[in-house]
């Protein structure tokens, strides 16, 4: 009805009103949209975790490779190479159990912090996150 069509016009105005705002914040700051997203909805107590834990542990096994294969103790693979997923698979359930009750917070801020060190983005690369 009527209502739904003056709610809809409302809420389409005040999301081109937030992406004006976002994109200028991102372009004085030089952070990803995403990122201030995320950092915004963590300083007024708005926590979204839409984080894939699975691949915030990818991330965070490159960083730390010889830390999370000495995890594995005598199963750990001697030769070097690329590890297999079903070697990432085992260092992560080493992982998650090495920190039962903070292992989902340690990748969350290994993430953020990934994010807010990582190299300046492309405008195409930005678009693409603000799009997300």
């Amino acid at each position: 009805g009527r209502k739904h069509d003056t709610t809809n016009a409302t809420l389409q105005q005040g999301f081109l009103k937030l992406e004006r705002v976002i994109s200028e914040i991102s372009r004085s700051t030089s952070l990803p949209s995403q990122q201030i997203i995320s950092l915004w909805n963590k300083s007024n107590t708005r926590i979204v975790n839409n984080i894939n834990h699975w691949n915030a542990y990818s991330s965070y096994f490159k960083t730390n490779f010889k830390q999370e294969i000495s995890r594995l103790g005598d199963e750990a693979p001697e030769a070097p190479g690329t590890p297999s997923t079903n070697l990432r698979l085992k260092c992560y359930d080493a992982f998650k159990e090495a920190f039962p009750d903070t292992w989902q917070n340690i990748l969350e801020l290994h993430e953020e912090a990934a994010l807010f060190l990582g190299v300046p983005q492309t405008v195409a690369a930005r678009a693409q996150e603000f799009h997300k």
